[in-house]
């Protein structure tokens, strides 16, 4: 019985947490990488993706499903009524998130420094690229390459999946089909995207493996320089409020 019992808390727990990386990935700026790494399941993840180990995480794809959904009517209605509160909440979550990142890291070397400061470059000028598809209804091949491109991207803490849509021109299109349910679009983009994360995956862990702090002080700039892309245009009591609330909620789930 009281096996029975934390198998469903466990996962009740990561249903949760999908609920949580289905609405964080698409806010842009958020990284689904990066909930992964503060929920401490970055690595393990990556080793059940490539044995195609995936049922542990049917409670949290579940999730993450409810997630997106709820996720894209609600973030529709926030930007647009209240813009400086929902960034400043975002920018809460970003730089909490540093801290859990940096201490798995095995310390400050000058080399880790310079990839630092080259992932900040890197994610400033991500938005200063053109974007790719403008105007028209979108063709199934261009809904492919956007799940794929932003889902293999978005495994990678500190890139933001929402913010690679936004460079490519799609994000307005792809989170209208995910308000308006317009499953033929919805099939394709997921199709794109399973197909990113298992190509990307193995060479992740690989990556990891050998050059773990490297990467994550890279990374950490990539967080760093997507600050810019959440900034609340005027600070006030309540984007406070929900700047703290986003520090605190990183803080709570972080390991």
């Amino acid at each position: 019985m009281v096996r029975g019992y934390l198998r469903s808390k466990a996962q009740l727990i990561l249903w949760v947490r999908g609920i949580i990386l289905g609405a964080g990935v698409i806010i842009p700026g958020v990284s689904g990488g990066t909930i992964m790494v503060i929920f401490g399941m970055y690595e393990k993840m990556l080793q059940d993706l490539l044995r195609f180990h995936i049922k542990p995480y049917i409670a949290m794809g579940i999730g993450a499903l409810v997630g997106v959904f709820a996720g894209g009517a609600l973030l529709s209605f926030l930007f647009e009524n209240h813009p400086d509160p929902t960034y400043a909440f975002i920018l809460g979550c970003l730089i909490m998130s540093i801290p859990f990142i940096l201490k798995r890291t095995k310390g400050v070397t000058n080399k880790r420094l310079l990839l630092l400061i080259t992932g900040v470059i890197l994610s400033v000028s991500l938005l200063e690229l053109p974007t790719l598809f403008m105007g028209g209804a979108l063709t199934v091949p261009q809904i492919f390459l956007a799940g794929f491109v932003s889902s293999a991207t978005m495994m990678i803490p500190g890139v933001s999946g929402s913010a690679v849509l936004i460079v490519l021109g799609l994000y307005e299109s792809i989170l209208e089909a995910v308000r308006e349910f317009q499953m033929v679009t919805l099939v394709v983009f997921v199709t794109g995207a399973a197909t990113g994360v298992f190509m990307l995956a193995k060479v992740l862990k690989t990556l990891f493996g050998l050059y773990m702090s490297e990467i994550l002080f890279f990374f950490t700039g990539l967080i760093i320089g997507s600050f810019r892309m959440v900034m609340p245009g005027a600070i006030g009591f309540f984007p406070l409020v929900t700047f703290g609330l986003g520090l605190a909620l990183v803080y709570r789930f972080g390991k």
